[in-house]
This record gives C-alpha cells, sequence and structure tokens, in this order.
C-alpha cells in the first residue's frame, strides 16, 4: 500500500484505519483524520466525521486507485488540497503535543517533516520526570 516514495496506494478496498496507520509510521507525531461534506435541506454544507472502519468505496466517489503523496517536504495544505481534488473528502492533520493532539491551522505551510519534529520535540519537552520517594 505504500512505498519509497511516501505515497499511500487508495484503492476501493482501502479502509479509512489503513491509510491512518500507514501516514502515523511515517510521521508518529502527526494524525491524520478524513470528513465529508454534507449538504442539507436548507443548501448549507456541514461536514460528518469519517469512522476509521469505513471503506473508502462507501465514502466517496473518486476514481480508484489514488496515490496520496506524503513526501517529507509536501505541506499539510498540499495533502489537504490534495484528498479534496482526488478523494472529495476533507482532511484534518493533528500535531502531537504531549498527550493531546492540537488542530493544525496557523502553521499549515510548514512540511509533514517540520511538523513532525516539532510534535516530537513538544511531547519530549512535555515529559514529567519520575516521581522520587
Amino acid at each position: 500500500m505504500t512505498n519509497q516514495a511516501r505515497e499511500i496506494l487508495i484503492t476501493e478496498d482501502t479502509l479509512v484505519s489503513d491509510i491512518q496507520e500507514i501516514f502515523s509510521s511515517f510521521y508518529p507525531f502527526l494524525k491524520i483524520e478524513f470528513s465529508k461534506l454534507q449538504s442539507n435541506s436548507q443548501s448549507l454544507q456541514k461536514s460528518r466525521k469519517v469512522l476509521p472502519q469505513d471503506s473508502i468505496k462507501n465514502i466517496t466517489n473518486a476514481m480508484m486507485p489514488v496515490k496520496l503523496r506524503i513526501e517529507n517536504k509536501r505541506t499539510i495544505a498540499q495533502v489537504e488540497d490534495d484528498c479534496i481534488q482526488q478523494l472529495g473528502l476533507l482532511v484534518q492533520i493533528s500535531r502531537k503535543s504531549g498527550n493531546v493532539w492540537n488542530t493544525i491551522s496557523l502553521t499549515e505551510n510548514w512540511t509533514l517533516e517540520e511538523q513532525n519534529n516539532a510534535g516530537k520535540f513538544i511531547s519530549s519537552e512535555m515529559k514529567l520526570p519520575p516521581v522520587k520517594e
């Protein structure tokens, strides 16, 4: 499902959790989640979070297969745009800060590598030393 070029090959049989696991294997301090746009009766759009066990074929009409590029030098904004263009899905990438996942909004022009390194640094700085008795 992936290769050295840091691509996630998405097919009709791919589960959202498959994408999340591969993404996390490359970027352990980042988390990717998907949402689907829905129209309501008043023609306003809202999004519904997609569950990890959802199959791609059940949540998008995109032509398969799709290669989602997640190289180190790609920005959060580029990955988000690719997901909209290729899958018709909204994506939210969050960065780990200790035990909390923070939504990335102000720094979405940082690369995946920069975001992951920031999450690693913040998480390591937030660890408390062992308590001595």
